[in-house]
């Protein structure tokens, strides 16, 4: 890697994690704004990349719009109300007439790709509002896990990878890269419990063993969901799911993990909450 590509690299993932955090700090519109224009973006990423599989040719503006809408509801209502179930409903019924009436090849396998974008990115992103609302904390520390796992298992599989993760769908992973990116994340997991979570004790009451659980749980669900964005990118003969972000590739790219352990993160809030 050159100089020029290493500064362009640096630069584009700065400017994305300085919206992400700074999206999450300050809450309110701007968090809407720009998580908002994660969705839509990332869904039509999402539909370009499977669109390469030949007959599938899913309605990627349709997706994108109706993910914004559900992001919108949830953001204003909840997620878990059942207004938010009507309207994914309702963007199911109305994908489902304009492919009726469409004459492409494969319909079943369009409305199937079309549910699946809202089930992969839009219902995860959402879930990330609802962390938001619980504590904005969280939410951080959600993203600042995946990002220092990601980091040290780089840094650890470029050094140390000689045992393959799995050949047949991410030749580049090894066992080596994800227990130097678990050991990463638990030391910064660490850190941000010390600096930034025992000083605000009043606002969230959690252990440091139950923190360093909840570390673990993000890093081997975020490995999985990378590995599933690999098959997808494999299974349609892609290296990045996009080009919005020079050097660093698309936004699934970059989301790959979040979107992936935010899920089982949520249920482990929960959990622990009614344990507490």
């Amino acid at each position: 890697m050159n100089i020029k590509t290493l500064l362009i690299r640096s630069l584009s993932g700065l400017v994305y994690v300085s919206l992400i955090v700074s999206a999450i700090i300050i809450g309110g519109a701007y968090f809407m704004v720009v998580f908002g224009l994660l969705v839509g973006l990332t869904l039509f990423e999402f539909h370009r990349l499977t669109g390469k599989q030949g007959s599938v040719d899913a309605l990627q503006i349709l997706s994108a719009i109706f993910g914004v809408i559900l992001f919108v509801v949830a953001s204003r209502i909840s997620m878990f109300s059942p207004f938010f179930l009507l309207v994914f409903l309702l963007g199911f019924v109305v994908c489902c007439i304009v492919e009726l009436f469409r004459n492409t090849p494969a319909r079943t396998d369009n409305i199937a790709y079309f549910l699946l974008g809202q089930v992969y990115i839009t219902m995860p992103i959402c879930l990330m509002y609802e962390i938001l609302s619980y504590n904005y904390i969280v939410l951080l520390a959600l993203f600042v896990i995946i990002w220092a796992s990601d980091t040290f298992a780089y840094l650890a599989g470029s050094l140390f990878g000689k045992h393959k993760l799995s050949p047949s769908i991410s030749p580049n992973k090894s066992w080596e890269g994800v227990v130097g990116g678990l050991i990463g994340a638990l030391l910064t997991a660490l850190v941000f419990y010390l600096t930034v979570l025992e000083p605000m004790a009043c606002e969230i009451t959690v252990s440091p063993i139950r923190w360093l659980i909840f570390a673990v749980v993000i890093v081997v669900f975020g490995t999985l969901g990378d590995l599933l964005e690999s098959l997808l990118k494999r299974t349609v003969g892609v290296k990045d799911s996009g080009h919005i972000m020079p050097g660093h590739g698309g936004l699934l790219d970059r989301l790959d993990s979040v979107i992936f352990a935010v899920i089982p993160a949520a249920v482990y809030i929960f959990i622990m909450s009614i344990i507490c």
